[in-house]
């Protein structure tokens, strides 16, 4: 944690140093802003967003808007006392304005190019996805800062596309023969199931821009629960890591099954699966990428990795590390295993390895940012118990608290909800 949090302190907004990556890339360096926000990086966070003002809106311009919405709702969220959303709503109600005349009578935002990579025009499920998550992120930060009509303007353009959006995907996905759900990235164009993620390249960029659709609220549970059988069951994941064609080590003409991971899609990857309520997942992803995503015991890692032979070298391959996003994945990771927000409430401890929890180990987390005021809480695992302590965040009451106990060899979960100040108690386990 602490290397990886030191590299991307230097790295900055740069997507990486050194070599052709060393720029703001969209929209994977404002994922990186969001995770360091959420470390207590705050004016190292709000630089990057600022940053991110700057640079301009082409190629998919509706994206980027919504991706700058998320994260500054997000930042004003875990900052509340901090000027930047005062300062910057006149450039965010700009972005609101773009979009509510782009968006269409279909409630569908215009057509945008697919991605960096990717050059078609498409009503794209996971760029409309997070200007969704976007809108009602930034409203919830202006009705608490008391700019109620920002507020309401935000909450109905994000209803209105809601709607356009949720309709297109109940026309456009299919339900497959295994029990599992595709969700086209392409909406209302016919976009075909892929048996095998990584054996096209269409079906590898799915798999690396539908994460952002799939983490960000708006489709509904049995959607997501079809969604996840689907990644699992179809090629999406190795060791935990996101797959990918892996062209740009391999070549754009290179055949199946040459293929590799790209973790730097793994931040949303990470926030799905924790919204889904995957521990078991998450501590995957964790180790996999400790394991075959970083350069062992110095923790640098690419955009992407090889995963077939390459070449006919010996070794693993990276493509152009450092990269501050694939750093960040590991860190969203780490941090939703330890905490996760909840609609209106937060879960602790809802994903950490049970050989965190062996007699005699000791769990601490301190002062994490929360929308509810900082958080503190550790556990320490005795033979037959676990003595808790947890320092509730007094800025906001959350609505809900649990916790969740995950032993070697039993899970005990605990309703904490309306408890104030610090708890100091110790569970039996039998």
């Amino acid at each position: 944690m602490r290397a990886l949090l030191v590299q991307n302190l230097e790295l900055t907004w740069r997507y990486s140093i050194g070599n052709a990556y060393g720029e703001f890339s969209f929209p994977e360096s404002v994922d990186g802003a969001q995770v360091l926000a959420a470390y207590g990086f705050a004016a190292v966070a709000r630089s990057m967003l600022r940053t991110s003002f700057t640079r301009a809106s082409t190629q998919y311009p509706q994206w980027k808007m919504g991706e700058r919405l998320l994260a500054s709702g997000l930042y004003a969220r875990l900052s509340p006392g901090d000027p930047f959303l005062a300062q910057s709503t006149p450039v965010l109600t700009g972005y609101v304005a773009n979009l509510e005349r782009a968006i269409g009578p279909d409630g569908l935002l215009a057509r945008e190019r697919y991605s960096s990579d990717i050059p078609d025009v498409v009503y794209g499920l996971h760029a409309q996805a997070v200007v969704w998550q976007g809108l009602r992120e930034l409203a919830t930060a202006w009705a608490q800062s008391g700019h109620a009509a920002l507020a309401l303007r935000a909450r109905a353009l994000a209803a209105r596309l809601g709607i356009g959006v949720r309709r297109a995907v109940r026309s456009s996905e299919r339900r497959l023969a295994d029990g599992s759900r595709f969700l086209p990235m392409r909406l209302l164009d016919r976009e075909p199931p892929y048996g095998s993620l990584v054996a096209t390249r269409a079906g590898s960029y799915w798999n690396l821009v539908a994460p952002y659709a799939l983490a960000s609220g708006l489709l509904s549970h049995a959607e997501l629960e079809g969604a996840l059988r689907y990644l699992l069951r179809h090629g999406s994941r190795l060791l935990g890591l996101v797959r990918a064609g892996g062209y740009a080590l391999y070549g754009r003409m290179a055949p199946f099954p040459t293929s590799g991971t790209d973790e730097v899609y793994g931040v949303n990857v990470a926030r799905f699966l924790a919204a889904m309520d995957q521990p078991d997942q998450l501590v995957l992803s964790l180790y996999g990428q400790l394991a075959a995503g970083m350069t062992q015991d110095t923790f640098v890692s690419g955009e992407a990795a090889s995963v077939a032979p390459l070449g006919g070298q010996r070794e693993r391959s990276m493509y152009l590390p450092p990269n501050s996003v694939s750093n960040a994945a590991l860190l969203e990771t780490l941090r939703l295993m330890l905490v996760q927000k909840s609609g209106d409430g937060l879960r602790l401890a809802y994903a950490t390895p049970r050989a965190w929890l062996r007699p005699g180990k000791r769990l601490s987390v301190a002062n994490v940012p929360t929308s509810f005021g900082p958080l503190s809480y550790s556990l320490t695992a005795q033979r037959g118990s676990v003595h808790v302590t947890v320092d509730v965040p007094s800025r906001r009451r959350p609505q809900t608290l649990r916790l969740r106990l995950r032993l070697p060899g039993a899970t005990r979960t605990i309703d904490l909800s309306g408890r104030t100040g610090r708890l100091d108690f110790v569970v039996r386990i039998p």
